[in-house]
């Protein structure tokens, strides 16, 4: 054990390479491990881990871990799927599939094709799990989302919808170290990467969780997206909501808030994300990780006319392991799942431009912000070469994001109705894919990429 002045030193360090450069990506892996020492501070600009009052803490190893400070991924490749990483682009994977839950219901009260909840619903009836790690929205306020342990179908199934603000899904740890039996997990990429790095290390409470799944994630925004989106409707401010949903409704869903004077608020999923370019957070800009590559299964939405025209709902699988390959075989076979097998090429076209803000984009923006002097997350790879036209597109992209994370633009925002906003936001977003298709999908499927230390 480190002597405390050696432990704070270590806290202090994960402030000064993490926390205060604004890298913490919101995991809350440290919250997890020393629920003792370390609180959650939360405000509109998302929250982050600090001691509480008087603490002293022993946080030997404890930056290692942190997937804001770095992520070995040819490390964790090969500790968990056995060979190092082959798909830069989607992750290690041993198929891919469209699908949904054959159950009317859970497909329904899923985001897409409510594959994620059929998986958990599935382990649990088997027997294999006791628990699932999952978010539950409206908890303890009604725009705030918290993570729990589900324990039977109702909760699993409460938890189906997406959640598009920052919830530190690991601080869940040190419930998950009470928790008697086994568990499934469903966190982003960036949670999961701690996840497997606490695993690898053989921490007992991780290795509670057999089964880890994750949602594609592209970005999030703060907190300060849904206040800004209800004052521009005419309420006040967040102590006016009484519920709300991110993704309700027929696939794709839209944003519902239902205020406590009656008033109920709807926006198209492709409206409302005219939030993201003006409360959009840092660590969405600084993922390289779009797929969730370290999970047994990752699952996203099947952007692709031909499942779009059909509402519903429909998911993209990427299976990983042999636990994540057998599983979905099995449901397959016993009919909970209904899949069709799509190849690489089709996966990538799905979220072609998604993709690249990751794999091409994130490099740049890491790229610019060390030249400035700024600390970054340290990856173990990178691309080999971007084009210079490439770089022309992120210089717009991050200039839209500066022009409109500025506090001005964002209080002339609040002046517009989100309505109007909404719809001129999602003209635009058509016509800028439209223009820089060409570069952002151009070569993305087989973009070189190189190990670094």
């Amino acid at each position: 054990m480190t002597s405390n002045r050696q432990a704070m030193k270590s806290f202090s360090q994960l402030e000064r390479e993490v926390i205060e450069p604004g890298n913490c990506v919101a995991c809350g892996t440290c919250l997890g491990l020393y629920p003792e020492q370390l609180k959650e501070e939360n405000n509109l600009l998302g929250p982050k881990p600090v001691l509480k009052p008087g603490a002293k803490l022993e946080a030997e190893g404890l930056l290692e871990i942190c997937p804001g400070y770095g992520i070995h991924y040819k490390n964790l490749n090969e500790h968990f799927f056995g060979e190092g990483l082959q798909d830069y682009v989607l992750g290690n994977h041993t198929a891919g599939y469209i699908g949904f839950s054959t159950d009317k219901e859970v497909r329904q009260g899923g985001a897409s094709g409510g594959v994620l909840t059929a998986m958990l619903l599935h382990l649990f009836r088997e027997g294999k799990i006791q628990g699932a790690v999952v978010i539950e929205q409206g908890r303890p306020e009604p725009w705030s989302a918290r993570p729990i342990i589900a324990t039977n179908e109702e909760e699993i199934k409460a938890c189906a919808q997406s959640v598009y603000i920052p919830v530190m899904t690991n601080k869940i740890l040190a419930e998950v170290a009470q928790f008697k039996g086994t568990l499934a997990y469903v966190g982003l990429p960036f949670q999961v990467a701690a996840l497997r790095r606490l695993q690898q290390r053989g921490h007992q409470a991780a290795l509670k969780i057999k089964y880890v799944f994750g949602p594609y994630k592209g970005t999030s925004f703060l907190l300060g997206a849904v206040e800004s989106y209800v004052r521009s409707n005419g309420a006040k401010g967040l102590e006016d909501i009484e519920s709300l949903k991110y993704r309700d409704g027929e696939w794709p869903g839209y944003l519902r808030i239902n205020l406590k004077d009656g008033r109920v608020f709807r926006s198209p999923k492709f409206y409302y994300n005219y939030l993201i370019p003006f409360f959009i957070t840092k660590e969405s800009l600084i993922s390289i990780d779009f797929a969730n590559e370290l999970t047994d299964v990752s699952v996203g939405d099947a952007w692709n006319p031909r499942f779009e025209s059909q509402g519903q709902g429909f998911s993209v699988l990427l299976t990983r392991t042999a636990e994540g390959t057998e599983l979905v075989r099995e449901m397959a076979e016993q009919g909970l799942l209904e899949i069709e097998l799509i190849e690489r090429e089709e996966l990538i076209r799905m979220h072609g431009h998604m993709i690249d803000f990751k794999k091409r984009g994130s490099f740049i923006r890491i790229d610019w912000l060390r030249r400035l002097g700024r600390k970054t997350p340290r990856y173990d790879y990178r691309p080999v070469r971007i084009g210079f036209s490439r770089y022309l597109v992120e210089l717009v992209i991050s200039l839209v994001i500066a022009s409109c994370s500025s506090w001005p633009a964002r209080a002339l925002a609040e002046r517009i109705p989100a309505s109007l906003l909404g719809k001129l936001f999602d003209g635009l977003r058509r016509y800028w894919k439209f223009l820089s298709k060409p570069t952002k999908r151009k070569g993305i499927s087989h973009v070189d990429y190189e190990q670094i230390d």
